[in-house]
């Protein structure tokens, strides 16, 4: 039976660091990389050096697409050695200002997809499998200014942490990676190619290398950078009124 690991958003950023960094730590028959952009799959597919790259197009808000990977899931029957759910997107704008059908694509990735992968998957892992589920330091405080997308991750977060406690018997580890500012296409996106990726942000790289570390310790989150653990960390002493008022009004 063939390992593979799944990556989505695999076409740049995280997703795109996860594949890269994967092949290394696993002894992986194959990486299936999964995004809309099958260019930017194609870029990652041609940057492994081990494991086999299949590149899978598919739009995560379609329930077609979704299905689509579930049959071939089935009908290969891989060992679904890692699956890493780094897709993802916000906007930057007040909740009122986005339309809804906007706010419930972003629901769609970054909650239904992910949700539908990491069920679709598990029945194919087993003992010493891993699952990677990308959060945010924004899951742990209200994001005024980003209204959805914080709930989203907060998601993201809370679920996974559930997900950690269930699965644990079957020797499954669950981590949370919750980064900060990444220098991603992210920023771009949030703001309709109005904002840069600020100063200081992370490389994906070095994100990925301490998830990967913090998962082999049997970490619950992983999060890059001390002054985002320290922003997490305010997050559990102040109140909620105490932390809207420190993030002001987006």
């Amino acid at each position: 039976m063939k390992e593979i690991a799944i990556v989505t958003g695999a076409s740049s950023g995280l997703g795109r660091a996860f594949a890269l960094r994967l092949e290394l730590e696993y002894n992986l028959d194959e990486i299936w990389l999964c995004a809309r952009r099958s260019e930017g799959l194609e870029t990652t597919k041609n940057q492994l050096q081990k494991a086999k790259g299949i590149v899978i197009p598919m739009d995560l808000a379609q329930a077609s697409d979704l299905e689509r990977l579930g049959k071939r899931l089935e009908s290969e029957a891989p060992r679904v050695r890692v699956l890493v759910n780094a897709a993802g997107y916000g906007r930057d704008a007040l909740f009122s200002e986005v339309g809804l059908e906007e706010h419930l694509h972003m629901i769609d990735v970054n909650v239904k997809a992910l949700v539908a992968l990491t069920h679709l998957c598990l029945p194919r892992m087993d003992n010493g499998a891993q699952i990677y589920q990308v959060a945010s330091v924004n899951a742990f405080m209200p994001l005024p200014g980003g209204a959805v997308y914080g709930a989203s991750k907060s998601f993201v977060l809370n679920f996974s942490h559930a997900l950690k406690r269930e699965l644990e018997p079957r020797g499954i580890h669950v981590m949370t990676v919750s980064p900060g500012a990444v220098d991603t296409e992210f920023f771009g996106v949030i703001s309709s190619g109005k904002k840069t990726v600020p100063k200081g942000a992370a490389d994906p790289a070095d994100v990925v290398a301490r998830a990967v570390a913090d998962a082999r310790r049997g970490r619950l989150n992983s999060t890059h950078g001390a002054a985002q653990r320290f922003n997490i960390l305010l997050s559990r002493l102040l109140s909620r009124k105490t932390l809207l008022r420190l993030v002001g009004n987006g």
